[in-house]
Formats: structure tokens, C-alpha cells, sequence
């Protein structure tokens, strides 16, 4: 009997790149980290490459061990030139196929080897669709290394709909590669506290992240409204300016202090004029807490019918209104609770990624 030669996969070598996991506090961050726990629970335990000088903590049990004769960078086209020295070390010490996945856009390592598998997560393509947003030179390293990712990605994972969408329009060679894995939802639970006039945001400063329409709502709304803003140093910086003592900002909070924000807030407002996704927003509404945001990008897949949509020529006297109309439906939380119903777990998630390294791996 002959017997097959083709290489098979090694249930460890699941290798993922370092880059963007360099702090919790950023979607890639944790979006990586709730993945990781969840394929955990589902015995498929990833190693990462460690591509950058430091990774948050909590992947500390996942990091291989660092070898002095590969530096690390924090310069993205530095970090995957690395990232690929790295891979190749370690594929020169094991056999059998080895599948990278690349969770950060971009950030597939370009080593070349019949027994690698490549996958990539593209969260969203806006520095494409917003070059304005970004430096002129991430600008131009971005469009020189999107194309060759998505070119050598075996599967590429797309959070949302819209971002696969994007992705064919912008690159029609990644059709038929692509698959639609949403985020992960938190464990939905029943709000207790009765309705109030607390808002809640969490975004980093970007100009298309439209902080400063914050206050100009604000300005629109009762005395008795108070808004707490979860941000980045930019941020921070841009709204504690304002004079309104009703604007309370926050940075680099924990997960529980995060969790109380939620659970004590009545609406959670979104004023970002693109989303991949928004963890932030089913974060609230797996809390019961309805969402009223831009539409236009992911983020409608990721509310639906547990909020109201703006569109983005909405100016803050609408905003204003919208907010006072979907605090006065009594039947807010029950749309939360639908929507909680038709949504995926962090499980899934993982069981959809796992089958993919497994189909991959019997290539």
C-alpha cells in the first residue's frame, strides 16, 4: 500500500504575528485576546511570534521564547521582516505544515515555504478609504503592503460584511478566499438599574472618530445628562478642554471598571463615521444597552435593531433628538435582548477559526 507523503499539519504549530497585540486597550488587542481564551477552551493553543519589543501581559504564556539573533521593532515594516525570520527558525525545527495567521490588517510575515498555510483578519480597510487619517508615510506603506497580503493570504477573515465588501472592491483578487467571522459577543446579561440620562463612548482620537461632535450633543441636552468618555492620551487631551463638568473622560481603565461603565450606562453613543466592527457597541448592547451610531460601515451589522442609526450629515441637534427619543422607548431593552439572541459567542468564533487552521492544514 502506498502511503501518502503530502506534509499534514502539527496540532502546535499554530503561529500567530505579534503585531497589534501590544496592549488591550485597541480592537486587534482585544479582539486577539477574547479569540485566544475561547480557542483555549476549544484545545487549539496558538503561539505568538514575538514581532514587537512588548506584548500585553495577558499573552505572556504564549510568546515564543525570544532569541537575541532576530530584534524586534515597532516599526510595522520592520516588525514583519522579523516576523518572518522568526518563522523561518522555527519551521527549520519541526515538521509538517505550519499555518501563520496575521491578525492586524496587513500583517502577514512574506516567508515563502510549501508547508505554510497563511491567514489574515482584516478588521476594516479605512486608512484605504480614509488616507487623509493616517501619516503620509503609513499611507504609502499601507498600499504598498495590503495588496501583497491579501495576495498571500490562503483565507482571509473579514469581521463583518461590510469589511469583506470593501475588501473585493478594493482588491478583487481576494474573492473566494474571504469568509465573514463576526466578533465574538459577551455574555449577555439583564440590566438591573433603572433608566437614566448616563451616555457612554469609547473610541480613540481619530478625526474620522468625531470626539469633538461630543460636546456639541451635550450642549444639546438636559442638565440632568452626563457623559463619560473612555479614550486614548489624544482624546483625553481634546475633550478635557471643554468646560462642561457633565463630560467625564477615562483612559486605560480595566476590564471590570470597563464592565461597570456599561452596566451603568442608558445608551451607548457612537458619533465614528466607519467601524469594521465595534466591540464597544455589542459590549453595551449584551448588557442591555441600546446604541445609536453613524450608519454606514459595520457597526449596522453589529447593532441592527438594538439602537438607531444616524446618518453622517447628521448634525449634534439631531443627535440630541435621537437620543432623547430612544431613551423615551420603553421597549429599548427588549431590542437588546433580540438582538443578544441572534448573536455568536466568542465560542463560535473559535470554532469557526479552529475549523479553518484544520482545513488549511490538511492542504
Amino acid at each position: 500500500m502506498q502511503m501518502d507523503s503530502r506534509p499534514t499539519a502539527d496540532p502546535g504549530a499554530i503561529l500567530w504575528d505579534g503585531f497589534g497585540l501590544q496592549t488591550l486597550h485597541s480592537g486587534v488587542g482585544r479582539h486577539a485576546w477574547d479569540l485566544l481564551q475561547a480557542l483555549e477552551r476549544a484545545a487549539c493553543s496558538p503561539r505568538i511570534i514575538p514581532s514587537v519589543p512588548t506584548l500585553d501581559f495577558h499573552f505572556s504564556s504564549h510568546i515564543l521564547p525570544k532569541n537575541s539573533r532576530w530584534p524586534q521593532s515597532r516599526i510595522k515594516p520592520w516588525a514583519l521582516f522579523w516576523s518572518s525570520q522568526w518563522l523561518k527558525q522555527y519551521m527549520q525545527s519541526r515538521a509538517g505544515l505550519c499555518v501563520v495567521h496575521g491578525l492586524s490588517n496587513y500583517n502577514i510575515p512574506g516567508l515563502k515555504a510549501s508547508r505554510l498555510r497563511k491567514v489574515l483578519t482584516v478588521h476594516d480597510l479605512i486608512p484605504i478609504l480614509q488616507r487623509q487619517e493616517v501619516s503620509a508615510a503609513l499611507g504609502h506603506y499601507l498600499r504598498y503592503q495590503l495588496p501583497r497580503a491579501v495576495s498571500a493570504a490562503d483565507a482571509i477573515i473579514c469581521v463583518s460584511r461590510w469589511t469583506e465588501n470593501t475588501l473585493h472592491d478594493h482588491y478583487p483578487s481576494s474573492r473566494g478566499r474571504t469568509l465573514v467571522i463576526p466578533n465574538g459577543w459577551p455574555r449577555p446579561t439583564e440590566k438591573k438599574t433603572p433608566a437614566g440620562t448616563h451616555l457612554l463612548t469609547i473610541s480613540r482620537q481619530e478625526s474620522y472618530k468625531r470626539l469633538g461632535l461630543i460636546p456639541e450633543i451635550l450642549q444639546q441636552l438636559p442638565a440632568s445628562f452626563c457623559w463619560t468618555v473612555v479614550t486614548d492620551a489624544g482624546g483625553a487631551a481634546l475633550l478635557k478642554s471643554v468646560s462642561d463638568p457633565r463630560l467625564l473622560v477615562q483612559s486605560q481603565i480595566s476590564d471590570k471598571d470597563m464592565q461597570t461603565l456599561h452596566a451603568a450606562a442608558d445608551l451607548y453613543v457612537h458619533p465614528s463615521l466607519l467601524e469594521g466592527f465595534c466591540l464597544p457597541a455589542a459590549a453595551s448592547i449584551a448588557q442591555c444597552v441600546p446604541v445609536i451610531f453613524t450608519q454606514g460601515s459595520g457597526i449596522d451589522e453589529v447593532v441592527g435593531e438594538a439602537g438607531m442609526g444616524l446618518s453622517p450629515e447628521a448634525g449634534s441637534r439631531s443627535w440630541a433628538a435621537a437620543i432623547l427619543e430612544l431613551l423615551a422607548n420603553p421597549d429599548r431593552a427588549l431590542l437588546c435582548t433580540r438582538r443578544n439572541q441572534s448573536a455568536s459567542s466568542w465560542d463560535d468564533v473559535a470554532a469557526r477559526t479552529r475549523a479553518l487552521y484544520d482545513k488549511l492544514g490538511e492542504r
